[in-house]
């Protein structure tokens, strides 16, 4: 029998949680954040699933390759454009389109002459990331950006985006736009010219900010950006689907004495005789190990604490609300029905870096 941790992926809450953004973007198109692999749900789910997405913005040249032979034909848009000069020809053959973001990058560009789909502009509006400000060079990039709008470009339009520190701030990014206004126009930017500010909380928050594309993430997979979203965020919650449930099994079952010592250090006494059960996960798995006290998981559909420190295979629990639970019986660590913002919280840890750190050893099934 093989290890029962494993992650499913839920291919129809991804086609459920586009389609309910959609009612948010104010007939924006919308590139679907799939970087990082779709935060740790795999490209190939994202594919599937969010099809409905006028396009797909991934961080690497591999990932739009991967997205490419599943037989994603649609728009693919490079986050942070190309790392090397050599990967414009990869670019190129894949039809993509692309962020500058730099000098360096327009000097690529220019140099090799490579023909791609499009070109956005990033401009460091506020964020202070990446992207141009105003009065880096500005005459020159302009110069160059014209360069790449009359020869290097599939249509004759150079595109403009920016991103938001704070997208469920009004006045920060009504802030940001000024300056992206300002700085955009000193590089040659054209009326009529597509711009796309909103990140996934400035579609939901401030829906009047969603331009010509956005570029939502995190919300897309059923959870939020933050460990306190506020409640236009909450709302939208509870339309939308978790796209994956973190699971094993328990694998043995016994009981304690009143005083014993569970786990690393001891560190939790039974407060009475008790039943304690072992699931196969642990933080090489991606489960966090700086849980506080009071997490829950899920045993037959019960929520049960984690008691104890969490070890690198295992976790222990405290089966009192569920003693009729026997080895082989399924822990949910989070999914449907435990939502992924509880164990967050308890962990301190933002919603994306519990996506992102489950590891490879945990087998993936997509459903």
């Amino acid at each position: 029998m093989s290890r029962p941790a494993k992650l499913i992926i839920y291919t129809n809450s991804f086609k459920n949680n586009i389609r309910v953004l959609k009612r948010y973007t104010n007939s924006a198109k919308v590139w679907a954040c799939v970087k990082a692999g779709a935060y740790g749900h795999g490209i190939e789910s994202a594919v599937n699933g969010l099809e409905e997405a006028e396009g797909l913005a991934v961080l690497e040249v591999s990932e739009a390759f991967f997205a490419r032979s599943l037989g994603w034909n649609k728009p693919i848009l490079l986050l942070e454009g190309v790392f090397s000069r050599n990967e414009l020809d990869e670019a190129s053959a894949l039809n993509l389109e692309l962020v500058i973001h730099n000098e360096e990058q327009l000097a690529w560009y220019l140099e090799k002459k490579k023909t791609v789909q499009g070109v956005w502009i990033k401009i460091n509006s506020g964020m202070n990331r990446l992207g141009f400000s105003d009065g880096q060079n500005n005459e020159l990039i302009k110069s160059s950006i014209e360069k790449i709008r009359n020869q290097y470009l599939k249509s004759s339009d150079i595109k403009w985006m920016t991103h938001f520190s704070s997208g469920g701030c009004k006045n920060s990014c009504e802030d940001q736009i000024k300056t992206f206004r300002s700085t955009a126009n000193k590089l040659g930017y054209k009326k009529g010219e597509k711009v796309s500010f909103s990140n996934s909380e400035a579609v939901i928050c401030n829906p009047n900010f969603s331009k010509d594309w956005v570029r939502p993430g995190i919300l897309l997979y059923g959870a939020p950006s933050s460990l306190n979203p506020n409640e236009k965020v909450r709302s939208f919650l509870e339309e939308v689907i978790p796209c994956q449930s973190l699971q094993s099994k328990l694998i043995t079952k016994f009981r304690v004495k009143k005083g014993a010592k569970i786990g690393y250090g001891g560190t939790y006494s039974a407060v009475e005789e008790m039943t304690v059960g072992v699931a196969a996960i642990g933080y090489a798995d991606g489960y966090p190990r700086g849980i506080s006290e009071g997490t829950c998981c899920l045993v037959l559909g019960k929520a049960c604490k984690v008691i104890g420190v969490v070890s690198m295979d295992l976790i222990h629990i405290d089966l009192t609300p569920c003693p009729e639970a026997v080895p082989g019986d399924v822990v949910e660590c989070w999914g449907k029905d435990l939502p992924i913002l509880d164990v967050a919280k308890s962990s301190n840890r933002l919603c994306y870096e519990l996506f992102t750190g489950i590891t490879s050893r945990v087998s993936r099934e997509i459903v």
